[in-house]
């Protein structure tokens, strides 16, 4: 009998163990400064780059972190081989991930040469635009036709195009392309004036194929604890002037995350 009520504690210590233990999270980042890069000697950094890494560790999990391209990691994501990704929507991303928990805002604005006039989406007509692949900013800019679009792969391919004008413009968010911008060394009287097209926030999506209610309620948790102790503002003034940090760190007005 004592054998027997040890061997029962030795399988229940075993299974309290598994469903405590750290589970492992992948983890893909994309491979876009200032929100990831990697060092001169191999290491990898930047703003979501940290910030996931943070939310995994404050959720409590293992995690290991690789930076793709923009639109690879929705493939990752798609098929199960990436658990989470922190980016801004786009079309494809729906039947692949969870829209989870939101980071922070930025806004999305277009950039051209200097000596242009931008006041509205009609000022862009006729011109060439560069898009990030895989990237969707602003649905009125993706459904204007009379808009060119260029795929570029990153804000400093653009920004170069654009100062050397082989593009008219580039889209993204302000904090990408001004942090970009001022790591090449460019000047704002290189530049127009910028149109304001909105703002999108930066969101968790998780993968549908690897989600579990546990995982995404911990990882959920982890994201609004990490706001309230402010990390979010202190990891992009690693990388960026404070004069690109602008205030909106909370959640938007009415958000719901996507179900399962």
């Amino acid at each position: 009998m004592s054998r027997a009520l040890i061997l029962l504690g030795v399988l229940f210590c075993m299974n309290a163990a598994a469903e405590h233990g750290t589970k492992h999270l992948n983890i893909v980042t994309i491979d876009i400064p200032p929100f990831g890069m990697r060092q001169a000697d191999g290491q990898l950094h930047g703003i979501m780059y940290e910030i996931g890494n943070r939310i995994a560790a404050q959720a409590g999990f293992a995690s290991r972190n690789v930076l793709l391209p923009y639109a690879r990691t929705v493939v990752e994501l798609k098929h199960g081989r990436a658990d989470f990704v922190l980016r801004f929507d786009n079309d494809a991303l729906g039947s692949a991930a969870i829209k989870l928990a939101p980071i922070f805002p930025l806004q999305v604005i277009v950039l051209c040469a200097a000596g242009r006039q931008l006041r509205t989406l009609e000022d862009l007509h006729g011109l060439t635009i560069g898009v990030m692949r895989g990237g969707h900013f602003d649905d009125a800019f993706a459904a204007d036709t009379a808009i060119g679009k260029y795929p570029i792969s990153n804000y400093e391919q653009g920004l170069s195009m654009v100062a050397s004008g082989r593009l008219d413009g580039l889209i993204g968010s302000d904090l990408g392309i001004y942090t970009v911008a001022e790591n090449m060394g460019l000047s704002q009287a290189q530049f127009s004036h910028p149109l304001v097209l909105g703002e999108q926030y930066f969101w968790l999506f998780h993968s549908r194929k690897t989600a579990d209610e546990a995982t995404l309620n911990r990882l959920k948790q982890a994201v609004e604890q990490l706001r309230e102790q402010h990390v979010y503002e202190q990891i992009v003034l690693r990388h960026a002037r404070a004069t690109y940090l602008r205030p909106g760190f909370a959640r938007p007005p009415s958000s719901g995350p996507s179900q399962p």
